[in-house]
This record gives C-alpha cells, sequence and structure tokens, in this order.
C-alpha cells in the first residue's frame, strides 16, 4: 500500500471556513480513504505566515525527502505548500527528483502522471517569468535613479555590495531560491538579483 503523509497550514488562528487545519485534513484523509493511501501523519503549521518559518513544512519536507518508507506528500491546495511561484517549484522539484510523489487536491495535481509533470513545466517557466519581471523593474528603477538620481536630489554614489557570484552559481545548481542565496549572502533580494543580471547568473 502507498503510504503518505499530508501537510496543512493556515496563516493565523482565527481559521475561516474552506481553509481551516481541520478542512484541509479531512481533505487529505477523505482522499487517502478513496484512492487506498496509508495517511502516516499530517503535518500542520497554525498560525504561521508562508512568508516567515514553517517549522512542520520543514520537518515533512525532510521526511517525504529522507525516509523511505514515505512515498510521497499531500497537500490541499498549492497556496498551502508554496510561499512563492519560485519556492513551491524549487520545493515540488526536490520531491520528484526524490521519486516521491506530490498531489494538491484542489487543483488535482499528481506529478507521477503526465499532466502532472507538464505542470511541473508550466510551474518553471512561471517562476522564470516573475524574475524576468523582477529584475526588469529594479532595472528601470536603477535606470531612472541615474537620471534623476535620489529623492533628496542627491547623486547616488553608494560602493557595489561584494558579492561572490561563485557561491551564487553553486546555489543556483542546486535549486536554491533568490531569497535563501540573499540571506546567507546578507544582501538584499532586489540588490542580488540586480547584480545577477549585470554578472549573467540566473
Amino acid at each position: 500500500m502507498v503510504k503518505m503523509i499530508g501537510y496543512a497550514r493556515v496563516s493565523t488562528l482565527v481559521q475561516t471556513e474552506g481553509h481551516s487545519i481541520e478542512y484541509q485534513k479531512e481533505a487529505i484523509q477523505k482522499y487517502c480513504q478513496l484512492h487506498d493511501i496509508s495517511l502516516v501523519k499530517i503535518y500542520k503549521d497554525e498560525g504561521f505566515s508562508a512568508l516567515k518559518e514553517r517549522p512542520d513544512f520543514e520537518k515533512a519536507m525532510k521526511r517525504v525527502l529522507l525516509d523511505k518508507e514515505v512515498d510521497g506528500i499531500i497537500v490541499r491546495d498549492l497556496t498551502r505548500f508554496g510561499r512563492s511561484t519560485d519556492d513551491l517549484r524549487i520545493n515540488v522539484f526536490k520531491i520528484n527528483d526524490a521519486g516521491k510523489k506530490f498531489i494538491s487536491l484542489k487543483e488535482n495535481i499528481d506529478i507521477s502522471t503526465s499532466s502532472g509533470k507538464l505542470v511541473l513545466t508550466i510551474l518553471s517557466a512561471i517562476a522564470d517569468y516573475e524574475r524576468e519581471i523582477i529584475i526588469d523593474r529594479m532595472q528601470s528603477g536603477k535606470d531612472w535613479a541615474k537620471i534623476h538620481g535620489t529623492k533628496s536630489g542627491k547623486p547616488m554614489c553608494r560602493p557595489k555590495k561584494i558579492i561572490d557570484f561563485n557561491i551564487v552559481r553553486d546555489r543556483r545548481s542546486h535549486g536554491y531560491s533568490f531569497n535563501k542565496i540573499a540571506q546567507e549572502l546578507k544582501v538584499s533580494v532586489p540588490t542580488l538579483i540586480s547584480r545577477c543580471k549585470e554578472e549573467n547568473v540566473r
């Protein structure tokens, strides 16, 4: 029998109908019953925003990637799993590369199927597109600043932050997001993305 874990999250302790932990758990449990799946455990983060630390999410990812007795992970919908398109893509690809299943009930996604693999391709394309938009916006801001200077009217003459692009390339090759790399290098995400465009690092 296929063995799966579940993951559920709400960002506030006040849980609305359709997004509550219990609603998500019930949906996952019903799916497992209908498809003869053994539900090992449901990990849940209550009161944690997707933009902050998610302790049970980290535990769920570690287990699905390392526990040979677990075949994959099930979520109620994609918004409960990923903090951004890029974050979602990276984590789902990690699960796929580990030979495990990822199922999202609301979107009817199962990456073990051909249609599910198509979704992975689309997610990747969307994430790349979002990054391009961010980079273009940052470049537009830099161009405007060069022409107009700062808000105070003084010319911009800040020294560039030193960034080790060898580290950036290594982390990107291992699927790290710009957010995580920026935290490690102690630079802002916009600065990192802008400098990466200058160095042609993606």
